[in-house]
Formats: structure tokens, sequence, C-alpha cells
């Protein structure tokens, strides 16, 4: 007899959290588990998973912002859901989802409610009453939880610093991507490079520096655009964004008002992202905050070195001055520093792509998460 599972996040828009809710559905074995996915309406995610032939509730009152009326009627349509269709497991992913799918699992008498954290909805940017109702909401929902997953070593740290949940139900595991590049020349495909050199109109000599973000203030988007402007003409490098939001006409300004046009380029959300990084010569993300970000595993996947803040789970993806460079905060003049220093190394770039590549096989593919998810249900993960 299957395992029934139903698996619930809260946007089904383009992200990291997303896209691990869509391996698990597809790439989980379909004669153990039988897998249903709660999600808002309208996304991609929505998309990928009706191709793939995954069942999908799409719930219009389930919303990232706190909206008391829309939150207690999904509230009682995810008991409802879980009453009528008896799942054996409720695994739960993002903050709002999070609260009140496993509140609703509880209420329905699930055994097995597991919440897989992508990074903690609390940081010291929100105000004092906004923190503390998250932290409450967290604990509560932490007291009901079988088990919660942290994609990172940093985050497990900051849920037991907050006393989010007890140390017990923690766990770590990490995230992982398939990897689509072929062995030879370690991702750098021909083909790949010369597509997303071909659709820009640049040469061979162009240097081309990229990142793949939401446009979104914890992403810093305008931090990346600063620093394309720091680099003169002198230098043959051009900068590449992958990924839309909020910010977009904000970062079209910017552009606009600094002279960079034909240097920076938007591309917009793609779903050919991952192919099209490995036509970067260096992958960047400034991040003011993050889980496991899955589109760093990507680059180290596409053999391409990394530059990135030093933040959430970061440093354990990407070995500083071994496969690439980490940035403390938000500096502008180290991120500066250390990209220039890889424009003007090809040796080094190789080196350390080559390194984070061998890193992404060995600890970060979608095969291991797998695995470690398989074992969590299952009740045969290591203590």
């Amino acid at each position: 007899m299957k395992t029934r599972i139903l698996q619930v996040v809260t946007l089904s828009e383009l992200g990291g959290a997303q896209k691990v809710v869509y391996h698990l559905a597809v790439g989980l074995d379909r004669e153990k588990f039988e897998i249903t996915v709660a999600c808002a309406p309208g996304g991609e995610l929505v998309h990928w998973l009706r191709i793939a032939h995954v069942k999908v509730v799409e719930l219009p009152c389930l919303k990232r912002n706190i909206s008391p009326w829309d939150d207690v009627r999904c509230l009682g349509q995810l008991y409802g859901l879980i009453k009528t269709y008896k799942y054996d497991i409720v695994h739960c992913h993002s903050s709002k989802a999070g609260i009140l799918g496993r509140l609703a699992a509880c209420l329905a008498g699930v055994r097995q409610i597991y919440f897989t954290v992508h990074g903690w909805g609390i940081d010291e940017g929100q105000s004092p009453l906004i923190r503390r109702l998250y932290t409450m909401a967290e604990r509560l929902a932490g007291a009901v939880s079988t088990r919660v997953v942290c994609v990172s070593g940093y985050d497990r740290e900051k849920g037991l610093s907050l006393g989010l949940v007890k140390p017990e139900k923690l766990m770590v595991i990490h995230n992982g991507m398939p990897d689509i590049y072929l062995d030879g020349d370690l991702g750098k495909q021909e083909g790949e490079t010369l597509t997303l050199r071909q659709e820009l109109g640049l040469g061979d000599k162009d240097v081309l520096i990229g990142t793949v973000m939401r446009l979104a203030l914890p992403k810093q988007p305008l931090l990346f655009l600063e620093l394309a402007a720091r680099f003169g003409g002198e230098i043959p490098a051009r900068f590449v964004i992958i990924g839309d939001g909020p910010l977009r006409k904000e970062c079209e300004k910017y552009i606009a008002d600094h002279g960079l046009k034909g240097k920076v380029f938007m591309l917009g959300a793609r779903e050919d992202a991952a192919r099209l990084v490995a036509g970067f010569d260096i992958f960047t993300l400034f991040s003011g905050h993050e889980g496991l970000p899955l589109t760093v595993i990507e680059a180290m996947l596409a053999g391409v070195p990394v530059v990135a803040s030093n933040v959430g789970g970061v440093g354990e993806l990407v070995d500083d001055g071994v496969s690439g460079f980490l940035v403390n905060g938000l500096d502008l003049d180290s991120a500066f520093l250390t990209v220039k220093k890889l424009l003007e190394d090809k040796g080094l770039r190789r080196r350390m792509g080559c390194a984070g590549r061998e890193k992404a096989l060995s600890e970060f593919t979608v095969d291991r998460m797998l695995s470690r998810y398989e074992q969590l249900y299952t009740g045969t993960i290591p203590v």
C-alpha cells in the first residue's frame, strides 16, 4: 500500500522551495509514495507538476503576507483536504504554509508532520511585534511537528538559538539539484555557451558575470547593478540577470540612469535558467539572507566559480578561496575586488569551477536529497 503524502508550499512561482517540492513530488518512487501538492494557484510549479502527472490542489486563499480572513479560510480548507484524503504524511514548505499546514495536519490527526525550513521567516529587520508574532507561531507549529528539516546547518543553529523547536526534532537535509550537464568540460558545453552569447550578441572575448535571482529586496539586485557600474569599459565584462520580481522597474531605471544599456542584460524569468548559467564565466549572489540557494548549486554543477555573500548556508556550499569567494555582508568594495580577480585570471576561474562541480556532485545532488527524504518518511534516517 502506498504512503499518501501531502506537500504544502505557499506560492507556486519560480523559487527554491518550489523546486524542492517539485523534485520531491516527481523524483520519489511512485511505487511507494502517492503525492499531492497544495499551493497558491497559477505559477510555474503548477504547470510543471501537471506535465509530470502529479495531483495539484490550488488554494487561492494561500498567500505570503498575513491576511487573517484568508488565513483562517486556508486553515479550514487544508483541514478539510487532509481529512477527506486521509494523508499519512503532511510535509510543509515556506513560512505561511508551514504554520497553516502543520496546524491543520495536527487538528486532522496526522501522525507524521514535517516542515522544511528554506530560511526562517524571522529576521532583525522586522518590527518587534511582527518578530514576536512569527516566533510564537513557529514555536506552536514546531510543537506539533514530528521533525523540522533545515536545509543548512546555519538554519538549524538559528532555530536552536531562537528556541523555535526542540533540539531533538531539528535535523539537516541539504538541498540538491540534478546534474543536467555533460561530463565533458565540466558543463561548459560549447552549445550552451554559444546559445547564451548568441542570444545576447556578444563575442568570445566578453567575460559574462551573471546571477539568477528574484528581483526583490532580500536578493539585493541593485548591488549587482552597482557592481556592474564599477567596471569601466577597459574590461570586456558583461552582466546578466535572470529573474523577475517587484524591483524590476527600479533595476531598469538604474540601468538607464547609469548608462549600462548594452552592458547589463535583464533576461526575465527563464525556465531554462540552469542551462543558461553554463554560459556564465562568473556567478554572483549578493543576498541579505539565504537558506541554501539552489542557484549556487546550479552554478557549481555547471563548473562556474561563485562570488556570494557569506549568509545563511552559502558558506556550506562555497569553499572560500577554493570554489569561489565569500563576501562578508553587502560589501561592494570586497565584491568588486574578488570579481575583478576572477575576471583577470581565466585559469583561476577554471580551477575554482572544477572544485565547485566536484563538491556539488559529491554533496548536493538531487538523488542524495531524495534518498534522505525517503529515509525520513520511512523512519530509517540515521539519528
